[in-house]
């Protein structure tokens, strides 16, 4: 699935990497891309998933939250089409991955420190197969709507996709046993005139607490339609319709 905004953008991913992070945009006024590596100089290797919720890797995998690049322009109320590296497997435990998709805000000058961040679309089980089988699904491909209502200015796009299938496996026991976080930012500028400006919560510090929500049997279709997503809610205040 090709999502297209302000003339045909693709998100790329590295081959031979994990399934769920970003490194680049390419577009019709630049054949070649270019990376948001250097905006956030990676502290884990790309296809790890963070294991533990407490982790500052929680923010965006990187201590290192530095504009070095120029960030992807989108109108707010249009789409930033992701692209995910085309890998089902998690490379801790070898199982499909099964779980929720979050993403976040935040305004950049933050650095992603202290209570800035705020979820915008949340996906977990749709009746047939979790948001990660969604993507598989769509291409390895989602396109995140920014709310109409995001006040214009530059912020970090945060995706996470938790597995929480590897939280279930008893044959892993060396590991802690925690959901596996698939977690990376990108620099966004969002255009337009919304006004709404959502409370933020810090990152790591969302799941506080939190440990014995993700476990659920992703397989069990009732155990899967009664799950709901940890985390802050939602501003009801964005995408409240025209």
């Amino acid at each position: 699935m090709l999502v297209s905004i302000i003339g045909a953008i693709l998100l790329l991913a590295r081959a031979g990497s994990g399934q769920t992070y970003l490194l680049g945009v390419t577009d019709s006024a630049n054949k070649n891309g270019y990376s948001h590596e250097p905006t956030f100089s990676h502290l884990l290797r790309p296809d790890i998933p963070v294991m533990d919720m407490y982790s500052t890797h929680m923010t965006c995998r990187t201590l290192d939250m530095n504009d070095k690049v120029k960030p992807f322009v989108v109108a707010a109320g249009a789409i930033v089409p992701l692209t995910y590296e085309p890998k089902e497997l998690s490379p801790i435990s070898g199982q499909p991955i099964k779980g929720p998709c979050s993403f976040y805000l935040s305004d950049s000058k933050a650095k992603g420190k202290g209570s800035v961040w705020f979820p915008i679309e949340k996906i977990g089980f749709d009746g047939t197969m979790w948001c990660s089988q969604l993507i598989k699904k769509n291409g390895y491909t989602h396109g995140v709507v920014i709310p109409k209502e995001i006040p214009p200015g530059t912020y970090y796009l945060r995706s996470e996709i938790i597995d929480l299938a590897a939280y279930l496996d008893n044959k892993y026991e060396d590991f802690t046993r925690e959901p596996q976080f698939y977690i990376d930012c990108m620099a966004i500028t969002v255009t337009g005139s919304g006004k709404v400006a959502p409370k933020g919560s810090k990152i790591p510090g969302i799941y506080n607490n939190a440990e014995s929500k993700f476990l659920i049997n992703v397989d069990s279709a009732t155990d899967s339609k009664s799950f709901t997503i940890p985390g802050p809610a939602i501003d009801p205040l964005l995408n409240a319709g025209p």
